[in-house]
């Protein structure tokens, strides 16, 4: 059963806008796309016309019911858009401005904001309620509330975000490549950056190639990884994470041993492991990878309740660690600016990530996201 939340109300406001928007109804059910309502701002919101808009695993999970929301729900968390309307107090960002969308918000009040670590705030379980800070929410369908998901709510030509979460960004960047900077590929590179804080030189495996391990390849690179070693079971994805820089592959299907291909590349584990499927198999098999004095950084969402197993007294004698990696450790203003300066000089690869595809098309982008497709599908609205 989903977890209980408060009862979502609609705003008494006016001037809603009518959206195309892809409806979650139900747990493991196609999601329905039909014409909706979204309410104007509320104080320190801001209203977005969606350029673009990717598909992520976790919303799959939450599609499926692994991580379970309020329904009806309309799913989407990464994307870029024109800002459409401002509310009240909203300085930053103006209506016309371009922006790249930010997934979680932060009060940037609390303990864990104000000693720098705004992924852990304290102050947003509103956001998993499915609704807005104010706890109404934005959207409805004939006057029946819909629910938005962590706050965001992309699968929609028009959507209603936390001021804080929008980032102006030139408008001479492409709004589709960036539809995935607010979580793929932030994720992945807050996850090396921040929470692993890999230097230049040392050796990295990921486990996993999808949107957020194939940006784990690439920021490993960037940061100076001396081998990067990519583990997946689908081809595809090791084909995009050669081009996206890993320098080794390993293709695990049935009957490979990954340690020891790996041992044959290293002479052991590697310095840095990063687990970005997150089942309890790859989580033992990524600390199994991890070399003396090194560290096992998990990033995969693995279902509530999930355990993995470990020999604690391997672990203590060689001195590994392992850490977790919530939205990479993201600190938002200091993080985007360097991602948007990394893309415009070219230095950071997005496009080769990137499978376009069209609203009505989102169900068949949950099957492929499904089947292990590796590329990232990214809904393109119409201007």
């Amino acid at each position: 059963m989903p977890r209980a939340a408060p009862q979502a109300k609609l705003t008494a406001m006016s001037e809603r806008r009518r959206a195309r928007a892809a409806v979650q109804y139900g747990y493991g059910e196609r999601l329905v796309v039909e014409t909706v309502d979204i309410d104007p701002p509320a104080p320190g919101e801001v209203r977005v016309k969606m350029a673009a808009t990717g598909v992520c695993h976790s919303d799959l999970h939450a599609l499926s019911g692994v991580h379970r929301y309020p329904l009806p729900c309309v799913l989407g968390h990464e994307g870029a858009g024109v800002v459409d309307e401002v509310g009240d107090g909203v300085t930053h960002v103006l209506p016309g401005d371009h922006v790249v969308l930010s997934w979680l918000p932060y009060c940037g009040e609390c303990r864990m904001c104000a000693t720098g670590r705004p992924a852990l705030c304290e102050n947003v379980a509103w956001a998993e309620a499915g609704t807005m800070a104010d706890g109404t929410v934005r959207i409805s369908r004939e006057g029946v509330p819909i629910h938005h998901f962590t706050g965001q709510s992309f699968f929609s030509e028009f959507a209603v975000v936390p001021a804080q979460t929008a980032i102006p960004v030139d408008k001479s960047l492409s709004l589709v490549e960036l539809s995935i900077l607010g979580c793929a590929v932030m994720t992945g590179f807050g996850a090396v950056v921040n929470t692993a804080q890999l230097r230049a030189g040392q050796t990295v495996t990921v486990v996993g190639c999808g949107g957020v391990g194939l940006n784990v390849v690439q920021s490993a690179a960037l940061a100076g990884a001396r081998s990067i070693i990519a583990v997946d079971t689908v081809v595809g994805a090791l084909d995009l994470a050669r081009d996206m820089g890993a320098t080794h592959t390993v293709h695990a299907i049935n009957g490979v041993d990954v340690v020891a291909a790996i041992a044959d590349v290293t002479g052991g584990g590697t310095d840095h492991v990063f687990e970005a499927v997150g089942s309890p198999r790859t989580i033992e098999l990524a600390v199994q990878l991890t070399a003396r004095g090194g560290q096992t950084t998990l990033i995969g969402m693995a279902p509530e309740g999930a355990i993995a197993h470990f020999d604690p007294l391997t672990l203590l004698m060689d001195e590994r660690k392992i850490v977790g990696s919530w939205y990479g450790s993201i600190r938002p203003t200091v993080d985007f600016p360097v991602l948007l300066d990394l893309y415009e000089q070219g230095k950071l690869r997005i496009s080769p990530l990137i499978r376009r595809i069209t609203l009505d098309e989102i169900n068949d982008a949950f099957e492929l996201l499904e089947a292990g497709g590796s590329a990232r599908s990214v809904v393109v609205f119409e201007s």
